[in-house]
């Protein structure tokens, strides 16, 4: 772990070095919507080193007791956090290529019925703590579903660095371009070089989003999250911020 403490904090002061020397850096957590233990290791490390994260909830998956339970950790009003949209089923409708709930495989009226009921059992769920903010799941999605956003009022989407179809102008996409947990890497020095060049980049650009899937974490990809989140709570420079900052 103090190797890869040493390799995190030079990627940190590379992609600092690289940039203008100050950066922004966010937190999206998806699939938001079940407590249980791994939901609580995630928000207790947050809590712990005072970062916020972005946290997409799927609106069929969330009921009132579970919000009630999620907020047990949270608290209510708190804004360290950015509870938003998470699709609305979590289910791929495309008959092929790759998964999306949000595809070109459904019309843009069906597309725009399934957002709307989406935000509005959010709105009666999660009251004021709902953040006018879409992530598709599989962070694809339509043409229709860009436009169908815009119509519903929400202010933003979040997808992967450069996605497709492009976002309208002035509908800001919030890009993911680190991911922690959906690799497709097969060999981990592989794996590893990647990442810390992603981070790198990230922060090099002016603003790294970095993807979390706390459903997929073992102990040693939350002690990993751990030093992460504790090296940047350290860098003076680094900027945590949530999707309302970016906007």
């Amino acid at each position: 772990m103090r190797d890869a403490e040493k390799q995190l904090r030079n990627a940190i002061a590379k992609g600092l070095n690289n940039g203008t020397g100050e950066a922004k850096i966010f937190f999206r957590a998806d699939d938001i919507g079940v407590p249980g233990k791994q939901w609580s290791q995630l928000i207790q490390l947050f809590l712990d080193n005072s970062l916020p994260l972005c946290l997409a909830v799927v609106p069929t998956w969330v009921t009132e007791n579970r919000f009630a339970t999620l907020q047990e950790l949270t608290g209510k009003k708190n804004s360290q956090w950015c509870w938003h949209q998470h699709g609305w089923l979590h289910r791929n409708h495309e008959t092929e290529g790759k998964k999306q709930e949000f595809g070109s495989g459904r019309t843009a009226t069906v597309q725009v019925d399934d957002l709307k009921k989406g935000q509005i059992r959010l709105q009666r769920i999660l009251g004021n703590e709902f953040a006018p903010f879409f992530t598709p799941p599989w962070n694809r999605c339509s043409l229709d579903t860009l436009n169908g956003l815009q119509q519903l009022g929400f202010r933003a989407i979040s997808r992967s660095k450069n996605a497709n179809p492009p976002s309208p102008l002035h509908f800001p996409d919030i890009q993911i371009n680190i991911d922690l947990h959906t690799r497709k890497e097969t060999e981990p020095e592989k794996c590893w070089k990647n990442l810390l060049a992603e981070l790198t980049q990230g922060i090099s650009n002016g603003t790294g989003g970095i993807m979390i899937h706390h459903q997929r974490m073992d102990q040693s990809a939350f002690d990993f999250l751990a030093l992460l989140l504790r090296l940047i709570h350290q860098t003076p420079n680094l900027h945590p911020v949530l999707f309302q900052d970016l906007c």
